[in-house]
């Protein structure tokens, strides 16, 4: 618990940063595109683009041009906060749902501890982006969409789980910053 929220603690500074009027982050070589270009290219359906449009919307300006780490930073803190919402709502459930089955109580243990390297992995990137290193980003990227994934199977395999809604936003909203990564070239 210590890791995940000193990882948001500090993805809300790197977004602040970010946001900060005269302090954008800029990445030598990284593109610089719109709001709109960067959701459309990183879309592939309308849901896809919805939520692009709505995990940048904390963007300043968001007609004028900017370069993608802007974006690559506010798509991954979007999913990080999700993925910690998902994360205190597993705990919550195991701690305090005395009616879960054994194999509910385990899916959800199971989801909380690769929740955390998935939060350590999207940290990595976070981190990267900060300073403007692309070595190795595809990879934590990846790692942390793979240990969502993992939970996502786990849990649809529970009848009616009520995590399942919420770890197939966090799922998405993962692949939705790699792809947003990917405009950077990675």
């Amino acid at each position: 618990m210590p890791l995940r929220r000193l990882l948001v603690v500090l993805a809300a500074v790197s977004l602040a940063a970010v946001t900060a009027a005269g302090d954008e982050k800029t990445c030598p070589g990284a593109p610089s595109m719109t709001v709109e270009t960067a959701c459309r290219n990183a879309s592939g359906t309308q849901a896809m683009y919805d939520m692009c449009k709505n995990a940048l919307g904390g963007v300043p300006d968001r007609l004028s041009d900017h370069d993608v780490t802007v974006y690559a930073l506010a798509a991954e803190n979007s999913a990080l906060a999700s993925v910690g919402a998902t994360q205190d709502a597993a705990i919550k459930l195991v701690l305090y749902n005395s009616s879960l089955s054994h194999e509910e109580r385990d899916a959800y243990m199971e989801c909380s501890e690769v929740y955390t390297t998935a939060e350590h992995a999207m940290g990595n990137v976070l981190g990267k982006l900060d300073i403007c290193s692309l070595n190795g980003l595809a990879d934590d990227y990846m790692n942390g969409l793979l240990d969502l994934e993992s939970c996502r199977d786990r849990v649809l395999k529970l009848p009616a789980s009520p995590l399942y809604a919420m770890v197939l936003v966090d799922r998405n909203k993962a692949a939705l910053a790699f792809v947003i990564g990917k405009l950077l070239g990675i």
